[in-house]
């Protein structure tokens, strides 16, 4: 007989086994049987199917999540290089690119502030236009009294900039001093200048480009989709001068159900955004409103934009079309502030909103002032959601208006105290509470009131404000040379040669394009600085326990 044999005998007769093999025979408790058959769901096992559950599985991933953080180093896990995303700036429309962020952002315009939204407001701002105007023709005369001749020329845009912060600071403290003993919110609001505002989402519907097509049709199961629409990334810089943040989100100008945010009209444009004038580039998902989570105020309240490098834009296309201009930067900047001060709140670009964010706007250049309005009532625009969407985003532009018309050494001509009637009726604005305003995260919100140990969430936040500041990474990604394009690519005249390169079929083959933000060799913790000896690595990089020693 055998040893494995005389092993499995001594193990039959033990206790142990007994007792498993009893538990194996005992009588099946009678509320495991029912009298309705009960069938597991029918899966359509199709690549497009599969390849769509995955992608679904991800999202509710992502909105599941607990703080903030954690969303976004998921989703920047499946792209250690960063998005191959399309790069939009509100300071850097293009000569047809209005109906593409239109697309882009979901939005309708529409011409005019919304009736009845600031009937309270305006009452008072009336009463309160004496207190400033004083001193509002005092700062216009002091900015703009020497240097007024200077709008037309080529050589002052350097210079026009910093007139016009200063200009914008100068009013902003004029505001806060003159209506804060009236007004209670101000006097809690937090000012940023020059903030970093930045946005980042999926796009669907867009046609994919030339490369994409070819691999499809050299690819035998792909031929029929060779001009299938695909999702593209999309990352959105905006550049407001001041913005003033509150602890209380503006009303909803409308309801979601309305016929404005449910039949507005969006222009479907969905050609590769290289066509409208738009640029790739590798980048990170970033999404920061301008502050760290943890804000008291975070909520936006108003915004200021300069119109500087929007006369240059004109001077360069060479068509004095700026109101083309001045829409794709509303446009852009608007949608870009509001949906990154909704990632705040547990959504993003997977995760669509509850109720609608509404922003406040206003573009100048000291004289001539342009009022807006946004209300975000999506922001998840992947897949088929990019045209087959419930709701849309809504935009109110007030047609352009002239603060005052000269300045000469007699002092302001032509003041306009409705200008000033508008501009104290967004700063009185009040906001409102809501009751759950934050449905997808945890009731701590972010990482620092996380759970997990103080060192690990340090390391974490490492992590995050590494993807936030998008620094390259030591090594770049790996590129095809041009050398190898013609010898190896296009024609095979290296056969020789060891096959070791990513677009060489290897043992170790793999695009730089699918590695992970956790794929990497494990960091060396030395003996002396072990909090267990065992460990002799660092754990991984996990958006659900924030780290972990397997990278599943």
């Amino acid at each position: 007989m055998y040893r494995h044999e005389i092993y499995r005998k001594l193990f039959r007769s033990s206790s142990v086994f007994k007792q498993q093999k009893i538990k194996i025979h005992s009588a099946v408790a009678p509320t495991e049987y029912d009298d309705e058959p009960m069938y597991p769901p029918i899966l359509d096992m199709s690549p497009e199917s599969i390849k769509r559950r995955k992608k679904e599985s991800w999202h509710d991933k992502i909105t599941k999540l607990p703080t903030i953080e954690q969303k976004m180093v998921e989703l920047n896990m499946p792209k250690y290089y960063g998005y191959w995303s399309c790069q939009l700036h509100d300071e850097k429309g293009t000569l047809n690119g209005q109906g593409f962020t239109k697309y882009a952002t979901r939005t309708h315009v529409t011409d005019g502030l919304p009736s009845g939204y600031y009937e309270d407001e305006d009452k008072q701002a009336a009463e309160l236009v004496p207190s400033v105007q004083s001193q509002i023709e005092e700062l216009i005369k002091f900015h703009y009294g020497n240097t007024f001749h200077w709008r037309n020329t080529r050589g002052m845009f350097a210079n026009k900039r910093q007139l016009d912060l200063n200009f914008l600071q100068g009013l902003q403290r004029i505001m806060i001093s003159s209506l804060s003993p009236q007004i209670s919110h101000l006097r809690t609001a937090s000012v940023d200048v020059q903030p970093r505002i930045e946005a980042f989402w999926f796009l669907g519907g867009i046609q994919p480009d030339l490369q994409l097509k070819k691999i499809r049709k050299n690819c035998d199961f792909l031929k029929d989709k060779e001009n299938d629409p695909i999702d593209r990334p999309i990352q959105c810089m905006a550049h407001p001068t001041i913005s003033i943040r509150s602890n209380l989100g503006l009303p909803e100008v409308v309801s979601m159900e309305n016929s404005l945010a449910t039949d507005g009209e969006v222009p479907v444009e969905q050609m590769d955004p290289r066509a409208y004038g738009f640029y790739y580039k590798h980048s990170p998902a970033v999404t920061l409103p301008g502050f760290w989570p943890g804000e008291v105020n975070e909520h936006g309240l108003l915004f200021f934009h300069t119109r500087y490098g929007l006369e240059r834009q004109c001077l360069r296309s060479q068509t004095n079309d700026m109101q083309n201009v001045i829409m794709q930067k509303l446009i852009l900047a608007s949608f870009t502030q509001a949906s990154s001060f909704a990632s705040y709140f547990g959504f993003g670009p997977v995760s669509e909103l509850t109720y609608p964010f509404v922003q406040q706007n206003i573009l100048t250049d000291g004289q001539n002032w342009n009022f807006s309005v946004y209300q975000l009532n999506t922001c998840a625009l992947h897949s088929e959601r990019a045209v087959e969407n419930p709701v849309n985003n809504i935009l109110w532009v007030l047609p352009e208006m002239q603060l005052f018309e000269a300045v000469d050494e007699t002092g302001v001509k032509g003041l306009n105290t409705e200008v000033l009637q508008k501009l104290i009726a967004m700063y009185i604005k009040e906001g409102v509470p809501r009751e759950d305003s934050s449905p997808y995260l945890a009731n701590y919100k972010y990482l620092a009131n996380h759970e997990a140990d103080g060192e690990m969430k340090e390391e974490f936040r490492k992590q995050v404000h590494h993807v936030l500041s998008k620094r390259k990474r030591h090594l770049l990604k790996d590129e095809v040379y041009l050398w190898e394009k013609i010898y190896k690519i296009d024609f095979n005249t290296r056969a020789l040669d060891a096959k070791r390169r990513f677009f060489e079929k290897h043992w170790n083959q793999k695009h730089p394009g699918s590695r992970r933000l956790d794929d990497h060799m494990a960091v060396y913790v030395p003996k002396a600085l072990r909090k267990e000896p065992k460990k002799k690595f660092k754990p991984y990089l996990h958006s659900e326990k924030l780290f972990s020693y397997d990278k599943d």
